[in-house]
């Protein structure tokens, strides 16, 4: 087992509609009332934070960058009447579009937000 999978076990053995409340509470820069899911929030959290600068800074711009050039590219294609490759990236820019919504490493302030206030809620239930 990876030294990684074994700090995310919390997180893990979480259903996956509670692993998309833990991120939900990422992008919003909150912590999660739960025991169980403030203590999974904290080990994603941290996943996050270990990334690099570099890893950081790609995952928030490139996603944005990707809906302009492909919104545009999209907007070509469907001026020019190629309705099947405007419907191809059109999907390209709701994919990504639904990765700057959903992804916590998006938004790192509120990952540090959410990772404190989790701190918190673990210990004092602790």
């Amino acid at each position: 087992m990876w030294p990684v999978e074994e700090k995310m076990q919390t997180f893990r053995a979480l259903s996956y509609g509670d692993k998309w409340r833990v991120r939900g509470f990422l992008v919003g820069g909150e912590a999660p009332r739960d025991q169980q899911m403030a203590a999974a929030a904290v080990e994603l959290a941290e996943s996050y934070q270990r990334h690099g600068r570099s890893y950081k800074t790609l995952m928030r711009w490139l996603p944005a960058a990707l809906v302009v050039v492909f919104s545009c590219v999209a907007l070509l294609r469907a001026v020019e009447g190629d309705t099947l490759m405007a419907i191809i990236y059109a999907s390209v820019v709701l994919t990504n579009i639904g990765h700057l919504a959903f992804n916590p490493a998006t938004r790192p302030n509120n990952v540090a937000r959410s990772l404190e206030a989790s701190r918190r809620v673990v210990a004092s239930g602790s």
